[in-house]
């Protein structure tokens, strides 16, 4: 009886040994923990479940949170995140490393140049370089074959929504190590300063104009109103960036109704008091992110990120892990890449053309590019003062410049005529209009007290 007992009780403690041995190799070794992901998805691009790892109750095979069974929002928060966890759980001996080297490194960026690109300043480059080849030539990206050629693998934007040096410096200052892990696997980084959405696009879309050697990935990091922003422009321009990382958004933006969505990571700090509306919405936006054909971005690409708000550096670890993983799938599968394409469920999904309008009302009236108008009209000389000028009148003049009507409206009756068509949208859409110009409001406000009127 001992021997028969010998004989199940050794394999057994061998197997078990085993087993604690490889979750500690997984845990710990960030060479065995990406080749055991590869091994259970396959290689990115064209992964697929491993037939037998498959039926092991293995992180990796995880189901992503479905969208009817949990009622309560708060469960599905914590649902979402439990699911991230066990996507990104690859990554953990990746954010260990990275947590010790953050509180090690005195001067992070001291290897790696800073540089200002025209209006967009402070640019740090990972120094990667390339000699140049006839293709290069035909685009005029160099002047002749072997001369050597400064590129990187993408950029990083922090977007920052004040203008002033000193926050700017302090911001970068915070962001320093963060950018240093970027910078070490050839992704340059930048705080952009940009108040609007549209200030966002219009530099991140002139950046990659002027430099597409350093742009052609854009990843966008924001929190708070700035996160608001890196939404807004997604749902302009679905394909300008290839990655969202937005912290603590409101979530007043519904995702738009597209498949071939950028990869998306939402983060909230634990204890939220969770709005019904603006939840949902942002479970919206993740869901949308990992509605994809294959299985990396079907996995990976929509995370729900749920952390202490008083280790902050929680979500930034994450965050980085999930950049690197999006770059390297960009980077091994690039041709897998979808272009955006509207949804076919069109009783499940709002209408793509409605969600990139919602700021747009009925009569046709576009508040981002208003705010785009704006921006190019600080650039001009200024226009002689005319009664009730202002930045937005002049704007919607130059965008219907060849409406011959609008030429017989005055500015008093325009001013009153988009007033109330903003204040249609919402107090909150009048009142940003007023942020960007203040006279606009000034002016439509004593206009409305004087009397109500009706142009119709």
């Amino acid at each position: 009886m001992k021997v028969i007992n010998s004989y199940f009780l050794v394999p057994t403690l061998v197997l078990f040994c085993l087993f604690i041995l490889e979750g500690a190799c997984f845990r710990l070794i960030e060479g065995y923990a990406n080749k055991r992901l590869e091994f259970a998805w396959g290689k990115p691009g064209n992964g697929q479940y491993h037939n037998l790892l498959s039926s092991l109750p293995l992180v990796h095979f995880a189901t992503p949170p479905g969208t009817q069974e949990i009622s309560k929002l708060s469960d599905r928060a914590y649902s979402e995140d439990h699911f991230s966890r066990s996507m990104m759980s690859f990554s953990r001996p990746l954010r260990d490393r990275l947590k010790e080297e953050m509180e090690e490194t005195i001067d992070p960026l001291v290897n790696f140049e800073i540089r200002d690109f025209g209006p967009v300043r402070g640019v740090v480059l990972p120094g990667l370089k390339k000699i140049a080849n006839r293709e290069d030539v035909l685009e005029k990206r160099a002047r002749r074959v072997g001369d050597p050629m400064e590129y990187a693998k993408g950029l990083v934007v922090r977007v920052f929504n004040k203008h002033e040096n000193q926050e700017i410096n302090e911001e970068f200052n915070r962001m320093e190590f963060i950018f240093k892990s970027f910078l070490e696997e050839g992704l340059a980084c930048v705080v952009m300063p940009a108040s609007s959405a549209a200030e966002l696009l219009q530099k991140t879309r002139e950046f990659r104009k002027q430099n597409p050697m350093i742009s052609k990935n854009i990843f966008v990091w924001g929190e708070n109103e700035c996160a608001d922003l890196i939404m807004e422009v997604c749902t302009e321009e679905p394909t300008k960036f290839k990655c969202l990382l937005i912290n603590e958004p409101s979530g007043n933006l519904a995702p738009p109704s597209i498949r071939g969505m950028p990869w998306v990571l939402v983060g909230k700090a634990r204890g939220f008091s969770p709005d019904e509306k603006n939840m949902t919405n942002l479970f919206q936006w993740v869901v949308r992110g990992r509605d994809a054909d294959f299985l990396y971005p079907s996995r990976l690409g929509g995370l729900f990120k749920l952390y202490d708000p008083k280790m902050i550096s929680d979500f930034d670890l994450f965050a980085v892990a999930y950049v690197l993983k999006c770059l390297e799938y960009i980077t091994l599968a690039a041709d897998k890449w979808p272009d955006p394409e509207p949804m076919e469920d069109k009783e499940n999904a709002t209408n793509a053309y409605e969600v990139v309008n919602q700021y747009r009302n009925k009569e046709g009236i576009d508040l981002f590019m208003v705010q785009e108008k704006i921006l190019s009209l600080k650039e001009d000389e200024p226009i002689a003062s005319a009664t009730f000028d202002c930045e937005i009148i002049r704007g919607y003049r130059e965008m219907h410049s060849n409406d011959i009507n609008l030429k017989m409206v005055t500015n008093r009756d325009l001013v009153l005529k988009l007033g109330m068509s903003f204040e249609e949208m919402g107090s909150e859409v009048l009142q940003k209009i007023g942020d960007k110009d203040p006279l606009f409001l000034r002016f439509y406000r004593s206009l409305k007290e004087v009397e109500d009127y009706p142009l119709n």
